[in-house]
């Protein structure tokens, strides 16, 4: 077993939690070292051959396709416990590129040794199905996001699936930070930058939010939800 895993406050949810004690030492061949990676730094290229999962031991990312204009369109943000590269394993090509957000640990899960491995530890099987369910459901609030009509909404919608990735649980972190920026974000939810910025300030001024540069605080979470037209029971069900 990689001497990071052992003390890694990930393990109990990432690939580990699949292994019996006595089999640990599988995960010698699959998980390479945790490595620091810096901001802006490219983790992998749109098209080339897909190897490797990554998982998000510390830091952020974000994931982009990039059109035949050269125009860039982010497809997800990867938080500490995310893994990274998911979409790309039925074509065997990375769909899009990843690049950090910010300085980053990243662990590199060797993906045939990993499909390999599978065929013999049911547990294994059985974390994978969990993977992809979770997978799915980060994709359910993306959608969830851009169903909204008005950009104030998007973007309410947001920070409350933001808040609630940053928890690592069902509830809503109240204080956290933006990885990335409001560039990023507005692409994220198909809104221009000027759009963005005036629905930042819409929900400060109706009093959901404090913002300062990238340091979010939710003064009003039932405000915030009404802004984001989703009711307390779908929010919670929708991560």
């Amino acid at each position: 077993m990689p001497e990071d895993c052992k003390d890694c406050s990930l393990a109990n949810t990432c690939i580990p939690s699949a292994f019996a004690e006595h089999n640990i030492h599988k995960l010698d061949k699959i998980v390479s070292p945790t490595k620091q990676y810096p901001r802006h730094r490219n983790i992998y290229h749109q098209g080339s051959n897909f190897q490797a999962l990554y998982i998000v031991k510390s830091g952020a990312l974000k994931t982009y396709i990039t059109n035949s204009k050269g125009d860039e369109n982010i497809t997800g943000f990867y938080m500490p416990g995310d893994i990274v590269g998911l979409e790309s394993i039925s074509k065997r090509r990375y769909l899009n590129t990843a690049k950090t957000l910010t300085d980053s640990r990243l662990c590199r899960v060797n993906y045939q040794e990993l499909a390999e491995l599978r065929k013999y530890t049911p547990a294994l099987s059985d974390w994978a199905i969990n993977l992809f369910s979770l997978s799915l459901a980060s994709g359910q609030d993306f959608f969830n996001c851009l169903s909204q009509h008005t950009a104030v909404a998007r973007l309410a919608t947001f920070l409350l699936t933001l808040s609630k990735r940053t928890s690592r649980s069902d509830q809503y972190q109240l204080d956290f930070q933006l990885p990335m920026s409001r560039q990023d974000i507005g692409s994220y939810l198909g809104l221009a930058n000027e759009t963005t910025s005036r629905a930042f300030t819409k929900l400060v001024d109706k009093n959901c939010i404090h913002k300062m540069n990238k340091e979010i605080h939710i003064v009003d979470l039932e405000a915030l939800q009404e802004c984001s037209n989703l009711t307390m029971e779908h929010s919670k069900k929708s991560y």
